[in-house]
């Protein structure tokens, strides 16, 4: 309360001094008085809200989820890889990689293919294919994991835009590497 009486008399001052400057002070209050109460017009400010301070840099400032794009700039990756750090940088050229991509689903459908040829005997039995196969869950598993780690760092986790898990599809890959 005693902030506001303070900063009253300085407009009110300031008004004496410059004429124009009432108008300016009291109509900049009373849009973001209605903007505050939900009633205002975020069209009369040209796109921005004055008075208003600015996010943090690393916090997500709107917008919806983006496909595997990137996030903003200024964001950081796990609280600690900022935009232009270098691991960062490497890990993202890395996974927009075409041949990266190509691998990634070659070892889905190869997956796919020992899944498939997976045999379900009586007592627990195994043929001898089925045993071969079994040993491989752990190759298909680790690079999984890898290509999650990966994306992780490079996209960040899930607090802001273009994030990891702000994909459906990384989170459908997320939820199979971790209950691989």
């Amino acid at each position: 309360m005693k902030n506001r009486g303070i900063r009253l008399a300085a407009a009110q001052e300031a008004a004496q001094r410059d004429p124009g400057y009432a108008s300016q002070y009291y109509g900049r209050r009373s849009r973001l008085a209605g903007l505050r109460s939900g009633l205002g017009d975020w069209t009369s400010f040209g796109g921005e809200v004055p008075g208003l301070v600015d996010m943090a840099p690393g916090r997500d400032q709107g917008g919806g989820a983006g496909g595997g794009g990137g996030g903003g700039k200024g964001t950081t990756s796990l609280f600690i890889l900022s935009e232009d750090n270098c691991i960062r940088k490497h890990t993202r050229f890395i996974i927009e990689w075409p041949p990266f991509e190509y691998a990634v689903l070659l070892t889905i459908i190869a997956n796919c293919v020992v899944l498939a040829l997976e045999e379900h005997l009586p007592k627990s039995d195994k043929t001898i294919l089925a045993q071969k196969l079994e040993a491989t869950e752990i190759y298909f598993l680790g690079i999984f994991c890898v290509e999650a780690s990966l994306k992780i760092l490079a996209l960040g986790f899930v607090l802001h835009r273009g994030s990891y898990l702000r994909n459906i599809w990384n989170i459908m890959d997320f939820f199979v590497v971790v209950t691989g």
